[in-house]
């Protein structure tokens, strides 16, 4: 009689080697990150992770996803406060993002912006599924821009698509950059060119 999975068990240890990998994956990169050492952090048995996943590739979708999941719900939380102006809205979704990366001593960066850049040119699946993730989180601003005055932060001359794809891409690169420096410099140069303070 086949024994029943406890399902339980199953979800949570599915999630902690979802933790563990993008925490690896952030501190190192998607090829430097081994199956064997996720399961070694995760404390679960060897020979297991693919009992949870198809192959690393789909380990990495997943963790992109989820990770993807999270900041979109984080931008809907910020970015659909009514008790605040579209504008002030945007502008604390940011310093919060700048927040947490000060927290992490401004290493490792953002995951979308590492895999981006690790993968996205190189495997179509990553591709797909990181244009996806970016541009759900830039509806999610564009959706915040609407109906705001954009030449308040000198974007008056775009859509509220283009100007939210345009602030994303900024923050990205800022990111990129912070990494290089070590410090926060990038992302006060973006708070500051955007919002003026």
């Amino acid at each position: 009689m086949a024994r029943m999975r406890n399902q339980e068990n199953y979800d949570a240890t599915r999630t902690r080697l979802l933790d563990v990998g993008e925490k690896l994956i952030r501190q190192k990169s998607f090829a430097d990150t081994g199956v064997m050492d996720v399961l070694k952090y995760a404390e679960t048995a060897k020979g297991s992770f693919y009992h949870y996943f198809k192959s690393k590739e789909d380990f990495g979708i997943e963790v992109a996803r989820r990770y993807s999941e999270q900041q979109v719900e984080f931008a809907r939380q910020m970015l659909n406060d009514d008790g605040k102006a579209p504008i002030l809205r945007l502008r604390a979704f940011f310093k919060a993002a700048a927040v947490d990366m000060e927290s992490r001593s401004f290493s490792q960066g953002c995951l979308m912006c590492n895999l981006t850049t690790e993968l996205a040119d190189e495997n179509p699946t990553f591709q797909a599924e990181l244009n996806q993730n970016w541009q759900e989180l830039s509806d999610e601003i564009a959706q915040c821009l609407k109906g705001s005055d954009l030449a308040t932060i000198n974007l008056s001359h775009l859509s509220t698509a283009e100007a939210a794809d345009w602030l994303l891409n900024a923050w990205s690169g800022a990111l990129t950059r912070m990494k290089a420096a070590g410090n926060s410099d990038p992302l006060a140069l973006f708070m500051k060119s955007v919002f003026k303070n």
